[in-house]
């Protein structure tokens, strides 16, 4: 496609779900876009969100499950929105306690629909395009290894640094230091986080409900175990926070409460009850029930008690040891599991430097940032889709306010 004399209004770089929805919104607007895009095909990063099924938005929303160095109030309970938006292309959802996902279950359903929008409204699509430079004169000039492209203002929706193998690029933070832009440290979000603890080697393969707390932040939920690694959504939640200190060298472990129904205190009168109840049950038939059985195996082993120990043969200290390591089992951290499994990047381009009335840079004007690539993440839940959607749809109505 030659773009050399064409001049658009509006080139996005990135044809992520953020892009894809601000192309279509200013398409429909009027507006002459152009998308250009590293990837072989256009939203090729939805395909892996939420397993494959595409979890999108949540209706739990608002500012306080996202986190920034800044205020976030901008942002509000907008997810039936984007779930219009999405309906308008033909994406029925389903809501699972909260959490939506489109009604087959598949993510492509979503990928497909906005390809096929983009297609209908003819707009530019500029595929295996890595761009290289973003300049400003009169114009913007935006130079990838193919082509030039002119436009009258720039959108960097180019994502950050999760999931190298789907696509991902520096080219936002780069773009946005040559404009003399600030960003912040970048910290991989929604990953796994490894552990050499032994422990591993007896839970791995176990899925097991419970609260898991890395310093002052914690988070309730299925922790899955593997022998050198644990995952799930509470680990996931906060992971963010140990890709952080792992940058300046300050981890601590993970504290997991597997009994987080009853307190401390309830537990400890719970197990006095069990144990006056059989006094010749061995230890680990008198905690059948409380949690998961291998979990039960290692506090147990934790708590210094052989497992065909009879609770007849327990004193007051084995019980507190007990009780404590039940709210309390913890578990070495070596680190996230990196950038190439992170599902998100935290950090990014510095909300200071942003009018997020408008997502435009206070740095040079017509030059905007949306989704990932900006200081904005959020918890699991479909929650970081929904600010692809959010920033891109603040976005959209200023740029078609500007230039209509």
């Amino acid at each position: 496609m030659n773009t050399d004399e064409k001049v658009y209004d509006v080139c996005i770089i990135g044809a992520g779900f953020s892009g894809l929805v601000l192309a279509i919104k200013l398409a429909r607007a009027g507006l002459l876009v152009c998308l250009v895009e590293l990837n072989r095909m256009v939203g090729r990063r939805i395909l892996s969100t939420g397993n494959g099924r595409c979890n999108f938005t949540n209706s739990r929303m608002g500012a306080q499950y996202y986190y920034s160095n800044h205020s976030l109030d901008f942002i509000s309970d907008n997810h039936n929105d984007l779930r219009q938006f999405l309906n308008e292309l033909g994406v029925y959802d389903k809501d699972l306690d909260g959490y939506y996902y489109p009604i087959t279950n598949q993510a492509k359903t979503v990928r497909e629909a906005l390809e096929n929008e983009i297609s209908f409204l003819g707009i530019d699509v500029l595929l295996d395009n890595r761009v290289t430079e973003v300049s400003k004169a009169d114009l913007f000039k935006v130079t990838t290894t193919r082509t030039i492209v002119n436009a009258k203002k720039v959108c960097v929706a180019s994502g950050g640094l999760a999931a190298a193998t789907l696509g991902s690029s520096k080219i936002g933070y780069k773009i946005a230091q040559s404009f003399k832009m600030k960003t912040t440290k970048l910290s991989p979000a929604l990953v796994g986080v490894k552990s050499s603890s032994q422990c591993l080697k007896e839970l791995a393969g176990v899925r097991a409900t419970g609260v898991v707390s890395y310093k002052d932040y914690s988070c309730e939920g299925e922790i899955q175990f593997n022998k050198d690694s644990v995952s799930g959504y509470p680990i996931m939640c906060i992971s963010r926070f140990i890709g952080f200190d792992e940058l300046d060298k300050k981890l601590s472990d993970i504290r997991i409460d597997f009994i987080p129904y009853l307190s401390a205190e309830q537990l400890k009168d719970e197990l006095t009850k069990r144990f006056n109840r059989n006094p010749k049950a061995t230890i680990l038939t008198a905690l059948v029930g409380l949690c998961n059985e291998k979990a039960i195996e290692q506090v147990v082993s934790y708590s210094r008690i052989y497992g065909d120990t009879t609770v007849d043969r327990l004193d007051e200290e084995d019980v507190e040891n007990l009780v404590y390591f039940f709210k309390n089992f913890t578990i070495s951290v070596d680190g996230t599991k990196g950038f190439d499994s992170a599902q998100v990047t935290a950090g990014g381009v510095d909300l200071s430097e942003i009018d997020t009335s408008s997502m435009e840079s206070l740095k040079c004007k017509g030059l905007y940032f949306t989704g990932e690539v900006l200081d904005v993440d959020g918890i699991c839940g479909g929650y970081n889709l929904n600010w692809a959607y959010t920033s891109a749809d603040i976005a959209s109505k200023s740029i078609i306010k500007e230039l209509q």
